[in-house]
């Protein structure tokens, strides 16, 4: 280490991760749960399994996770499940729209809209929810009544929630994506793109950076900070159709055009593995471990360490009665859930989800009073959009300034001394340039030009002041400003 700073300062982040290898170690004996996976004997292949087979040879409870739904009238349908894996919505192209738990079976609501489904989301709880409709973005309550209609979001086509930010990402038709703050309904940022219509959209859950799909064969990484992409790659020769990133941040997975799946590691970003399919597949998604679902016409296959090593063989696959429209793996349960155009199908995939969950993170099982609670929580713990950045280590990092950046505020300081004046007063006559009063009318000049000095500062301050609180009172009041600490 070339000073005693950094070497203390080495030395305290080897401190944190040795402690939290051992809080880890010591976590182990709680989480007893054990991941399983499907193991066929020798010369038989996995994929050939059949889901009514597996689910005649499992338990009564798992088998009853895998059903059905017969919706032909309103789809193509999309859908999504909610962070703690309880709720399930689904959203048809021709207006239908299902809020369920999908577990007990217990429907919650079911409404047509009347309009164009492009995509719908969960929010931070599942008693709310967002639909983008053929004009605009509506929000709505677990009752289907409609909360607010968002007009400055018209258009859209795919949406993501940043749920420790609060902020719901749109990405519409004619290139524009946007972030709106869901706890006070106000736009935070907004960019024109430029790259032509955004239909293919995810999110990177470890530092919410939002990944975008382009025709010409790119992704392009965004942040409500900066009005140009963070990161742009070409990933493909031609269009790119799916964009999966794993709950870790560390692998992106893309499809093209071109009939190529890929695997891309963010944190290099450099190619590590690329497979040649039959079609190019229209979605792809992460489980909890690290296993790749792609939706490939009216079929699904699941890929299993197909990022640690190079995949030999598929490791589950499905066929359907329509086309994928939309798929994602369910947390904390070995479930897949795909939406197609004949309604909904949840699919039994072995060793595909976490066994232990965190009740004080994401809790399956809460109580409408815990659900309360923690919604409170996570409203005093919001994260600000100012702090999504790219790389998430220099946050809690400290602000070092260099040489030349101190030079340069040393340079625009307005100091009290004034400049030295070359004053000689003329000779007088009748005594009046005596030595002191000669040096009498210097000093009264030299203190003149200090007094003028002072006053221009202080008037230039004044007008920054006065400035700033401008600013401060042009941003919107929100429901935590009572938390935030008063300037004196």
């Amino acid at each position: 280490m070339k000073t005693t700073f950094q070497s203390h300062h080495y030395q305290e982040k080897e401190d944190k991760f040795e402690k939290a290898v051992k809080q880890a170690a010591r976590l182990e004996h709680v989480q007893e749960e054990i991941g399983g996976f499907l193991e066929v004997e020798k010369g038989e292949e996995s994929c050939k399994v059949t889901q009514h087979e597996i689910a005649q040879d499992v338990d009564i409870t798992s088998a009853t996770k895998f059903f059905e739904l017969e919706l032909r009238q309103f789809g193509p349908y999309r859908m999504n499940y909610t962070r703690n894996g309880r709720h399930l919505l689904i959203g048809g192209k021709k207006g239908h729209v299902a809020a369920m738990d999908w577990q007990t079976k217990k429907l919650m609501c079911e409404m047509n809209v009347m309009e164009t489904v492009n995509d719908l989301k969960w929010l931070h709880t599942e008693t709310m929810f967002a639909v983008a409709q053929k004009q605009w973005t509506y929000i709505y309550d677990n009752q289907g009544i409609e909360l607010h209609c968002l007009k400055m979001l018209d258009n859209v086509l795919r949406m993501e929630f940043l749920p420790y930010h609060f902020l719901l990402a749109n990405a519409n038709a004619k290139g524009y994506l946007s972030y709106i703050d869901v706890s006070v309904g106000q736009k935070v940022a907004g960019c024109q793109t430029s790259l032509g219509r955004l239909d293919v959209m995810c999110q990177n859950p470890s530092n919410a950076i939002i990944h975008l799909g382009h025709p010409g064969g790119t992704v392009s990484l965004w942040s409500p900070n900066v009005k140009e992409p963070l990161v742009k790659m070409l990933c493909h020769k031609s269009g790119t159709r799916a964009i999966a990133v794993d709950s870790k941040g560390s692998y992106m997975a893309t499809s093209g055009i071109d009939r190529m799946l890929k695997i891309w590691d963010l944190r290099t970003y450099k190619a590590l593995q690329s497979y040649k399919l039959g079609a190019g597949p229209s979605n792809l998604a992460f489980s909890q471990k690290n296993m790749i679902a792609a939706g490939i016409g009216n079929t699904v296959q699941v890929y299993k360490d197909c990022c640690d090593r190079a995949m030999s063989s598929v490791y589950m696959s499905h066929q359907l009665k329509e086309s994928v429209g939309c798929l994602q793996f369910c947390p904390f349960e070995d479930v897949l859930g795909v939406s197609h155009g004949a309604g909904f199908s949840s699919l039994l995939i072995p060793g595909c989800g976490e066994p232990n969950f965190d009740a004080m993170e994401l809790n399956p099982y809460q109580t409408k009073k815990q659900r309360r609670e923690v919604e409170v929580k996570m409203l005093l713990e919001k994260i600000q959009p100012e702090m999504i950045h790219l790389d998430t280590q220099k946050l809690g990092e400290i602000d070092m300034k260099t040489l030349q950046e101190k030079t340069d505020e040393r340079n625009k300081l307005l100091f009290l001394k004034p400049e030295k004046i070359e004053f000689e007063p003329r000779y007088r006559k009748k005594g009046k340039s005596k030595t002191g009063k000669f040096e009498k009318r210097k000093k009264g000049v030299q203190e003149e030009q200090k007094r003028e000095t002072v006053k221009e500062l202080v008037q230039n301050k004044s007008e920054e002041e006065l400035k700033r609180r401008k600013v401060q009172d042009s941003i919107p009041k929100t429901v935590l400003d009572r938390f935030r600490k008063k300037s004196a």
